[in-house]
């Protein structure tokens, strides 16, 4: 069976009539418009995101790899404070160098 591609979002009263006017000036479908709109934002933002996935990934001592998995499986959380207390025992979050994705 096909995956469901579909995003439903909210938007307030001012965004909706942005959105439709947007997508009326511009000749295509509301859709379509809020489509073409979150992928730009999306482009724009990529790099960021990929720095917090290195920093959250960081912070659970797993790769980048194994939390970008986890998240679009769904089976990412945030670490308990014994979790990280556990990961920092055991040598797995490596804190002798600059924290990823932070920039400092």
């Amino acid at each position: 069976m096909a995956e469901d591609n579909r995003l439903r979002i909210g938007l307030g009263e001012i965004y909706r009539d942005l959105l439709r006017n947007d997508a009326f000036q511009r000749g295509s479908s509301e859709t379509q418009q809020a489509d073409s709109l979150l992928g730009a934002k999306l482009m724009e933002r990529e790099k960021r995101i990929m720095e917090r996935n290195k920093y959250l990934a960081w912070k659970r001592g797993i790769t980048p790899a194994q939390l970008w998995i986890d998240v679009l499986s769904g089976n990412a959380k945030p670490p308990t404070v014994e979790e990280l207390s556990d990961l920092r025992s055991r040598g797995l979050i490596d804190e002798s160098g600059d924290v990823p994705g932070l920039g400092i």
